[in-house]
């Protein structure tokens, strides 16, 4: 994992802490932090978008999943009128979602037989412990942004996951209309075996 600053603001300690971060303050194993080539930091102006997750899958000669080139994007826009303190908290909370897409979806590519993200939905035992439906929720964004199971299990990475303050207020509970309740304890466990799943089961590739 590197950091690539393109904006050129950001000290070299400022950088490291982003770093620091992630290998020692979320959930992550030496495994996915190596599947993330790289963290942008750059200006993407007014986009609405403050960060995002993209990926390439990586195969074997047998046609096997074994790894991916991932890269999370930080919008510099959203931050840059903020104190340098605040701005560096700010990028965290925002890498601490992101890094819950990069978590979560690396791991039900490699071991659900998910191939598109957006096709598919989550496995039927999150729905279930989540409480979700096919009627309210989508794979998707057709039915907004709160609504997408992909999105709805990154917040719960991010609150359940991340040190405070970076953990508060999950975005679909507090901002919806709907009546989505707070990750259980069974919840966390689901999202911290699916590393396990991936030790115990690798799988073809379709």
């Amino acid at each position: 994992m590197r950091i690539d600053d393109r904006t050129g603001i950001f000290s070299q300690p400022e950088l490291q802490n982003l770093e620091a971060f992630v290998s020692n303050d979320l959930l992550s194993t030496e495994v996915d932090v190596e599947w993330l080539d790289v963290i942008r930091i750059r200006d993407d102006g007014r986009n609405r978008i403050m960060g995002y997750w993209t990926y390439t899958s990586k195969f074997d000669a047998d046609n096997q999943i074994n790894g991916f080139a991932a890269v999370i994007v930080l919008n510099y826009f959203y931050v840059r009128t903020l104190a340098p303190q605040q701005r560096l908290d700010t990028l965290k909370k925002v890498l601490a979602h992101e890094y819950g897409h990069h978590w979560t979806l690396c791991y039900l590519l490699i071991t659900q037989r998910i191939t598109h993200i957006f096709n598919d939905p989550m496995p039927i035992e999150y729905y279930e412990l989540r409480g979700l439906n096919n009627q309210d929720h989508a794979c998707d964004y057709s039915r907004g942004w709160d609504k997408c199971d992909k999105e709805i299990i990154t917040e719960d990475y991010r609150v359940l996951f991340a040190p405070e303050p970076y953990n508060q207020d999950h975005q679909m509970i507090n901002n919806t209309s709907g009546n989505l309740a707070v990750p259980t304890p069974e919840v966390k466990r689901y999202i911290e075996n699916m590393s396990q799943d991936y030790i115990r089961k690798p799988i073809t590739a379709a």
